[in-house]
């Protein structure tokens, strides 16, 4: 890479799969993946995620090989795009989906952190710890509905953090089946039943 390429090369970043969810927050196959009972106002994934791609590479080691500097520069990247696209408008804070204990010892940080710094960089709002979560299996190789029954309960909210707050942007690193967002979601309308809630990915799995 050249100055200024991080954390993509140049032939990486014209091969990547970018959703254009800028352009519908409201209506693509991100959000339509997390509608249920709980309704999400908007959302939106940088780029399409496909195991075998080189980007997939790029996330793992975001997620597990100590380099989180990558999410937070590929979402203040995206960032940028929503802001002029009006995506952040009305909304209040943004909020990570956050790690169990062990788990963030482990790892030594929450990769949906700086994810969350790096989309809160471009419309300069804060960021919030609004949930805590308790150990849990990974989901992995678990089906759409098996994440969500493993994940009842996994998740509760800070009903502190959500004072004065209306419109929450929850922030992940991948969406593949929904399960995760969605049960943060439910955490924090148990508490705030009012509370008005998008979401933000950098890499969402498609539907097809």
């Amino acid at each position: 890479m050249v100055r200024g390429e991080k954390p993509l090369c140049l032939s990486c970043r014209m091969k990547l799969p970018l959703t254009g969810h800028e352009k519908s927050p409201t209506s693509n196959d991100l959000i339509n993946k997390l509608q249920g009972i709980i309704a999400f106002e908007r959302a939106a994934a940088y780029f399409t995620y496909r195991r075998e791609a080189p980007q997939a590479r790029l996330l793992h080691d975001m997620k597990y090989h100590g380099r989180p500097e990558i999410g937070r520069q590929l979402a203040a990247e995206y960032s940028r795009t929503l802001l002029a696209a009006g995506f952040f408008d009305s909304i209040d804070a943004v909020a990570p989906v956050p790690l169990n204990f062990w788990r963030h010892c482990r790892r030594g940080y929450n990769q949906s952190a700086h994810i969350a710094a790096g989309a809160a960089s471009a419309p300069g709002l804060p960021v919030i710890d609004a949930l805590r979560a308790r150990h849990h299996s990974s989901q992995t190789r678990l089906s759409a509905t098996g994440r969500l029954e493993a994940l009842k309960g996994i998740f509760s909210a800070r009903p502190d953090s959500l004072r004065g707050i209306n419109h929450l942007l929850l922030v992940d690193d991948i969406c593949t089946t929904g399960a995760t967002l969605y049960a943060c979601a439910e955490a924090l309308r148990a508490v705030r039943p009012d509370l008005r809630i998008s979401a933000f990915v950098l890499a969402s799995t498609s539907l097809l």
